[in-house]
């Protein structure tokens, strides 16, 4: 019979296991080391290309490691080499030792094809060729791109060619240098003495298993293997024999859907329970809390939306919602709002186009109001800028609103 959860304990232990609420003495080390930690406790870290903000895959990491500077992506895919790029539940840095179970979908790739795209097997051969003969490129090393070409979906017939090669593994990737990869061949990126035999069904759904469990700390069958579909069929086995053998709890949420099952260690409800300092935290909406969108709205009653590849006529909020995440000194966690900002780094002024606030206990009002105060101010600076300016916000209430106005410095 499934052990009852509160939402409250539910929310808290998957906000810890994805590395944001940690309290004294558990978190990340500074600087680099802190930058390794981190992406070795995720797994993943999903790259991004929008850059009116700070890039994502930083904002991962700066949420997470105190000191954290941008120069520690290249300093980990450098020797002695800790972190690579591949494929995730989409492109990614992970951490080395995790390439190894890329290697099932590479060879899916190598005997179907990518199912995003096909490619030219001369091509593929002249590619394949330049890189033996000439060591690490680029994409621009090669052809220019043809007239009117658009993004992705228009590659150049060598830019398929390479990604053919990096996705079926023959190809990796060195690192990047102006967000471009430099490709090689694979033999010459990849360290001696990497483990590069094929895992098993059985060892694929322990890796699958032990990630959801390291990594959302409380979670559902469907959660487990978020968007990857190779080698999933153990993990159902697996799963049983962790609750039969005491390694995993069957869960009921209270107030959520009775019918579905919760799964989270023993050690996890145990640590789950420990009150980190109230903090207010301005997440990125690929940051690993959010990025399962269904998860996130069983869990957190939360939609993230995503706009910034609409039209902005179509857009209900903004081009890139960042979503809002409070821990109070008492009650549960929530995501409690958005805001929609854009880095004007030539003047220094982290803008802040609309923000938007709900949900905030009277009692919570003041401590909230400073806490994201401190945390914009933060953020203003991790962006490069020194000064917030606030455009329309939204909050709910007027004591709120004044608070807000308050911390963030902005009069009327």
């Amino acid at each position: 019979m499934a052990q009852a959860l509160d939402l409250e304990l539910a929310r808290s232990l998957a906000i810890r296991a994805s590395g944001l609420g940690l309290g004294p003495g558990e978190g990340f080390s500074r600087g680099h080391e802190g930058a390794a930690q981190a992406l070795g406790h995720l797994s993943a870290l999903q790259i991004d290309t929008i850059s009116v903000v700070e890039r994502a895959h930083h904002h991962v990491l700066w949420s997470r490691v105190p000191a954290y500077s941008t120069a520690s992506i290249g300093v980990l895919e450098a020797e002695p080499r800790r972190a690579i790029e591949y494929w995730s539940h989409a492109a990614a840095w992970i951490p080395l030792e995790d390439y190894r179970y890329c290697l099932p979908r590479m060879e899916r790739i190598r005997r179907r094809g990518h199912e995003w795209f096909k490619v030219d097997a001369k091509v593929v051969r002249a590619v394949r060729a330049r890189l033996k003969a000439e060591g690490p490129l680029r994409v621009q090393d090669f052809e220019k791109r043809p007239p009117g070409s658009q993004g992705w979906w228009d590659w150049k017939p060598s830019k398929l060619g390479l990604e053919y090669l990096f996705h079926c593994g023959e190809v990796a990737s060195l690192g990047r240098t102006g967000f471009q990869k430099v490709y090689d061949l694979a033999e010459r990126v990849l360290p001696p003495g990497l483990d590069l035999s094929m895992p098993t069904e059985k060892e694929m759904a322990e890796w699958y298993l032990e990630t959801a469990q390291r990594t959302l700390g409380v979670f559902r069958r469907r959660d487990i293997a978020y968007m990857r579909k190779d080698l999933t069929g153990g993990i159902g086995a697996a799963l049983e024999a962790r609750v039969e053998d005491g390694r995993l709890v069957e869960l009921g949420i209270e107030g959520l859907d009775a019918r579905e099952t919760w799964y989270a260690s023993p050690a996890a409800l145990e640590a789950a329970a420990s009150a980190p300092r109230p903090r207010a935290l301005v997440l990125s909406p690929f940051d690993p809390l959010v990025i399962d969108r269904r998860r996130l709205k069983a869990l957190f009653g939360f939609e993230c939306m995503l706009e910034c590849y609409l039209p902005a006529s179509r857009r209900s909020f903004g081009y890139f919602a960042l979503p809002l995440l409070w821990r109070p000194a008492s009650g549960p966690p929530a995501l409690v709002g958005r805001l929609d900002a854009k880095a004007r780094r030539a003047e220094g002024v982290l803008e802040l186009r609309r923000l938007s606030v709900s949900d905030i206990a009277p009692r919570e009002r003041r401590s909230f109001a400073a806490a994201l105060g401190e945390e914009l101010a933060r953020y203003a600076a991790f962006n490069g800028c020194g000064r917030l300016d606030l455009g329309r916000l939204e909050a709910g209430d007027p004591a709120l609103e004044a608070g807000l106005r308050k911390a963030l410095g902005q009069a009327r």
